[in-house]
């Protein structure tokens, strides 16, 4: 197990390298197991992880055997593959390994450098073991981007696109038109996509992307993004509603080849599981999980603390400076008190560039924080006060596998640098 663990943190530590000629080889010599069932590719900025699990728990609730792939996990590496809700087990992560690591190898053999990444591992072992399970239906959330992404080896019975607005600009453009064909790259020739909320420009171009495919495109950025009709969920947050009619839309698209009951589309929409995004955990001091990252979510993010109508005490760390004044702008008004933190991640924000964002006006307190301590701030806290943990979802992870008692090892670590 040990010996699993190291070789994937070593192809994490040689971190990301964009494109789909290593993956489309990677799966060819594993026989293709992509294409051995149905899959919803989903992308976007931000959204995507909840629709994901949205249709995931939609399908479920009507019977179907469904895979469901995200990134990145929280605490266990498994989180990233599961069928029928349940996680990868580490001893099943270590049997794929044994199975994948002959093949990149020699891969890497015949042309050096040629070694599949970390996340195409990770997308590898979804589509073994998606094949091996048998599933009816497999969900399959980007990366980063669409058309270079890994992922991007399936061929989808539909293509959804959440939300698109400027993020990771290094890599995928500073422009949201850049950004629009990046994501728009997952349209497949002839197969349906649908879009969500997306500005009228990127919109443009995922339809003419759509036109250019032959691809039947459908959007549902005409709506009221508050419409009192939009389906409810048991998520908290006006945009999770959003992205409820988008995975309610989707299943409708796909209603001809996969059946289901509205009842029960209704009762999956109310049953779906999604750590890191507005989850609450039981107990006192109430605890707030937000995975941030930018500034969509940073202005959901404040929309949800207007509604909570509360002060909370933030514990954040962020990867990227801008991304941090975004997000400290957002909960300033609504906070009490801040601890910093700096997650275990080499683009990670020092604790005092993230103090010297705080306006002089603020007269809450302002503190620096090490997860190892966590315990001891706990102890301390006020029971009836409340923690918001946002930021980077990587922050969130660390902190978690604390919360939940978890053992440090090393598996936490084993993170994208996406």
């Amino acid at each position: 197990m040990k010996d699993t663990l190291s070789y994937l943190y070593a192809l994490r530590n040689r971190g990301s390298s964009f494109g789909l000629e290593r993956m489309t080889e990677f799966a060819s010599l594993l026989g293709n197991p992509q294409f051995s069932f149905p899959v919803i590719h989903v992308a976007g900025t931000n959204g995507k992880g909840s629709a994901c699990s949205m249709l995931d728990a939609i399908y479920r609730a009507n019977g179907y055997r469904v895979g469901l792939f995200t990134s990145p996990h929280l605490v266990e590496l498994g989180e990233r593959i599961r069928v029928d809700g349940a996680n990868l087990a580490m001893s099943e992560i270590a049997g794929l390994v044994d199975e994948l690591r002959p093949v990149a190898e020699r891969m890497d053999s015949g042309k050096p450098g040629f070694h599949p990444t970390f996340f195409e591992f990770m997308t590898a072992m979804a589509f073994l073991k998606f094949r091996e399970a048998g599933v009816d239906l497999a969900v399959f959330e980007t990366g980063l981007g669409g058309r270079l992404d890994s992922t991007n080896v399936v061929d989808p019975e539909l293509s959804l696109i959440t939300t698109i607005s400027k993020d990771h600009c290094s890599i995928l453009g500073n422009e949201i038109e850049l950004i629009a064909e990046e994501k728009a790259g997952i349209v497949k020739n002839g197969k349906p996509v649908l879009t969500g909320w997306l500005e009228p420009v990127a919109n443009q171009i995922v339809e003419r992307v759509a036109l250019e495919r032959s691809a039947p495109f459908e959007t549902l950025a005409h709506l009221s993004p508050s419409s009192a009709e939009l389906p409810e969920t048991n998520l908290f947050g006006e945009y999770q509603r959003r992205n409820a009619a988008l995975a309610k839309r989707a299943v409708e698209m796909l209603s001809e080849k996969f059946p289901v009951d509205a009842v029960k589309v209704e009762y999956g929409l109310r049953q779906v599981k999604l750590q890191g995004r507005w989850q609450v955990l039981p107990g006192k001091p109430m605890i707030i999980l937000d995975a941030c990252h930018n500034e969509e979510g940073a202005e959901a993010l404040r929309s949800n603390l207007a509604v909570l109508g509360k002060t909370v005490e933030v514990w954040f760390g962020s990867l990227g400076e801008d991304r941090a004044r975004e997000i400290i702008r957002a909960v300033l008004p609504f906070s009490c008190a801040f601890r910093f933190f700096r997650p275990s991640q080499p683009r990670a924000c020092s604790i005092q560039s993230l103090v010297d964002m705080i306006p002089d006006t603020f007269d809450g307190k302002i503190a620096a924080g090490k997860i190892d301590c966590i315990d001891q701030y706990f102890a301390r806290v006020d029971k009836d006060r409340i923690i918001l943990m946002t930021g980077s979802i990587y922050l969130l992870g660390e902190i978690l596998s604390v919360v939940k008692n978890f053992k440090k090892n090393r598996e936490t670590e084993l993170q994208d640098l996406v």
